[in-house]
């Protein structure tokens, strides 16, 4: 009867710690943003050369990143996008162009932190696996930023939860109001008299 005991005690405890929920922590990115990060992920360098924050698992397969880009570039550069515009246009064309066989689902609107976000699915093929991403852009008034966080499509179930709790925790930090966009002046159009003699 002893042993019966221990023995359930043991599997009880091997089952809730099997099932133990991640931890999350707050990570501030460059005083600018904080993201949640379940402790089942490290810090790691080399997932995207232009990515401000970066994190993976190797044994778990599940990956995570932020790209960001300052509204007041973009305007340097003469572009002018909104959510839905960054969306189409820039976030999802590495998609188009990367994954095999890749399917973008329409996105859900929503606010994240009192910012427009659009959130999507990703399905295809890399390398001969078939991957599962979450694609977020988040819109600021200073910066557009992108959260992608990934895993094999067989593990869709067991990490979707974290991923969407990953992308919902975003928050920008206080930011200086010198960073914020400043429209180019519209240059007055030119008219030309042509007199007749």
């Amino acid at each position: 009867m002893v042993k019966k005991f221990v023995f359930l005690s043991l599997l009880s405890l091997f089952i809730v710690s099997c099932s133990r929920e991640a931890v999350f922590s707050d990570v501030k990115i460059n005083n600018r943003y904080t993201v949640s990060i379940p402790d089942y992920l490290q810090p790691c360098s080399d997932l995207h050369k232009e990515a401000s924050l970066q994190y993976q698992n190797i044994e778990k397969d599940v990956y995570a990143i932020v790209i960001d880009e300052k509204k007041k570039t973009m305007v340097n550069y003469d572009l002018n996008f909104n959510v839905d515009l960054y969306f189409n246009n820039i976030a999802k064309q590495g998609f188009i162009e990367t994954i095999k066989n890749g399917k973008i689902s329409i996105p859900g609107r929503e606010t994240i932190n009192g910012n427009k976000a659009l959130i999507a699915e990703v399905t295809g093929m890399v390398d001969q696996t078939e991957v599962f991403y979450k694609l977020a852009v988040i819109e600021t008034p200073f910066t557009f930023y992108q959260i992608l966080v990934w895993t094999r499509a067989e593990n869709k179930t067991k990490y979707e939860p974290d991923m969407m709790k990953i992308i919902e925790s975003f928050k920008e930090m206080k930011l200086s109001k010198d960073e914020l966009p400043v429209p180019k002046e519209e240059q007055p159009e030119k008219f030309t008299i042509k007199l007749k003699y």
